[in-house]
């Protein structure tokens, strides 16, 4: 049978529209691909910035600087980052070996004519409880660390007070009252006994003040934003800080 000019100019309109459909369908293909590909790029961009800016953060802390900062980057890159008090939940509760210390800080001292660990450390309570999340006797020393007088002083807390509870898992506790005239500057707990880890709680009334800082750290590149946040807490004192102690003033034990 012969072929009519109408059907070759179908078969021709089908094998153009076949490929035409195809061809725009490798180009969409490619420019998502070009698209995720810059958009991974920009996140990549972003992600460098945040980091950026929480080693920045991290060394301004060192040098007692708290206070928000944003800078750029090459490449169309910003950081913004903040710095933002660790509430009451964030590190009141650590974890410690056997013979392992942990650091609750209550009010900042001068060292060297600057303010330790940081100028936000201010409180003004009357009591303490340190409490443990074990059903066992646990052996427990708390050494407060305070001013009195004008004078630096240590005082020494052992076992449990009876009726002494901070809720849920933490059942035990020891309370620790502040004596009038003076001021707490820092406890340091430490635990003698092989019953493996020990989760310690600090609760006070009022509340303890913060523990630390949260730095969070932004990278913006275009519309393509990262977020990073730490959590830094105050320094921790040595393990053999109790047995070994250097003051400038006179210091009663």
């Amino acid at each position: 049978m012969k072929k009519s000019p109408g059907q070759a100019l179908l078969v021709v309109l089908l094998v153009l529209s076949v490929a035409l459909t195809a061809g725009l369908s490798l180009v969409a293909r490619t420019t998502t691909d070009i698209s995720v590909s810059q958009k991974e790029a920009e996140s990549s961009r972003a992600f460098e910035a945040a980091e950026a800016g929480l080693e920045e953060a991290l060394k301004k802390l060192e040098v007692g600087s708290g206070a928000d900062f944003s800078f750029s980057l090459e490449g169309s890159a910003d950081a913004n980052v903040q710095f933002i008090s660790a509430d009451d939940g964030q590190l009141a509760t650590r974890t410690l070996n056997s013979g392992e210390t942990a650091t609750f800080w209550l009010n900042y001292f001068s060292l060297d004519g600057e303010t330790f660990p940081n100028d936000s450390v201010s409180w003004s309570g009357d009591r303490v409880d340190i409490c443990w999340d074990k059903d066992e006797v646990v052996k427990i020393e708390a050494t407060v660390y305070y001013q009195e007088g004008g004078n630096f002083k240590a005082k020494r807390y052992y076992g449990k007070t009876a009726g002494v509870s901070c809720g849920g898992d933490f059942g035990q506790g020891l309370e620790i009252l502040v004596s009038p005239g003076s001021v707490f500057n820092f406890i340091n707990v430490r635990f003698y006994e092989n019953l493996g880890q020990v989760r310690f709680l600090a609760t006070a009334t009022p509340n303890l003040p913060a523990q630390g800082t949260v730095i969070v750290s932004q990278g913006q590149v275009a519309d393509v934003s990262r977020r990073l946040q730490i959590i830094r807490g105050w320094p921790e004192l040595p393990d053999f800080f109790d047995f070994v102690l250097f003051s400038g003033a006179n210091l009663a034990k």
